[in-house]
């Protein structure tokens, strides 16, 4: 005849121990996406600013008498609409260095500002 034995269960403290390891990694991973979604939007931020800002460069390098300025975009380059979710501000200026060098600085700063960083390019050419 087989003998019967006698099996606990788990203990109230290992269960409450083994909720509190969970509610802790759970916590952890919610934290973690939600840093990973504010970069992630940071990141595009950033990079539609050097899109914007390299294309103000070039514009302003084929320019016959290019001069300090500035604009509010969309992220496509174009007066925003009030439902555009992207406005950046862009300003440049352009610093003569001898008759035929001119240097060139373009900062872009994305709405509302404390968003995202703001890009600064600086580039220069002879004519």
């Amino acid at each position: 005849m087989p003998t019967l034995r006698h099996i606990d269960g788990f203990s109230l403290v290992e269960s409450l121990f083994a909720c509190v390891i969970l509610a802790t990694a759970l916590l952890s991973i919610g934290y973690l996406s939600n840093s990973a979604v504010t970069m992630l939007t940071d990141a595009r931020t950033r990079t539609l600013a050097t899109i914007l800002a390299s294309a103000k460069v070039e514009e302003l390098r084929t320019s016959n008498a290019p001069a300090a300025g500035g604009d509010v975009v969309d992220s496509e380059g174009q007066v925003p609409s009030p439902q555009s979710s992207y406005r950046f501000d862009r300003r440049w200026s352009v610093t003569p260095v001898s008759a035929n060098v001119q240097i060139l600085n373009v900062v872009v700063t994305p709405f509302p500002r404390g968003v995202a960083r703001e890009v600064r390019i600086t580039g220069g050419w002879t004519r």
